[in-house]
C-alpha cells in the first residue's frame, strides 16, 4: 500500500512515467523486496490493454493531462505467492483523480482452514 501511494503522489501532468516507476521501486528497496517486485508498476488504460503511458523503468513516455492510467504493484515471493494492488486515475490539469474507491487491504478470513493460511494443523 505504501508503494502504490508514493506511486499515486507523483500522478500528475509532465512526470515522466519511469520516475513514477522509480519511486515505486525504490520504496520496495528501501524494505528490501527489490528482488521482489519483477513486473511493471503500472499503464495507461483505454481501448487496448495495456497502452501507453508505460511505468516501467525504460519508459520514455510521460504523464499527460486526460491521460487514465493503473498503477498496480506487487509482490511476489517464491514459495508464497504474489499480489498486487491497483487502483486506476484521471491525470487531471492539476494533479489527478482516483477513478476507483474499492478498499484495499488484505483480511485473514478466519473461516480457511489453517493450511491454507500458512500454519499447519499438524
Amino acid at each position: 500500500m505504501e508503494a502504490l501511494a508514493a506511486g499515486e503522489a507523483l500522478l500528475c501532468p509532465d512526470v515522466p512515467a519511469a520516475q513514477v516507476d522509480a519511486v515505486v521501486r525504490g520504496h520496495f528497496a528501501a524494505n528490501g523486496l527489490d528482488g521482489h517486485f519483477p513486473s511493471h508498476t503500472g499503464h495507461g488504460l483505454g481501448l487496448g490493454h495495456p497502452e501507453p503511458p508505460y511505468l516501467v523503468p525504460e519508459s520514455i513516455d510521460t504523464l499527460q493531462a486526460h491521460d487514465v492510467v493503473a498503477l498496480e504493484p506487487g509482490l511476489f515471493l517464491p514459495a508464497v505467492g504474489g499480489m498486487r494492488f491497483e487502483r486506476n486515475y484521471l491525470i487531471t490539469d492539476c494533479g489527478h483523480e482516483m477513478l476507483t474507491r474499492h478498499q484495499l487491504g488484505l483480511t485473514p478470513r478466519a473461516d480457511l482452514p489453517r493450511e491454507i493460511m500458512g500454519s499447519p494443523s499438524r
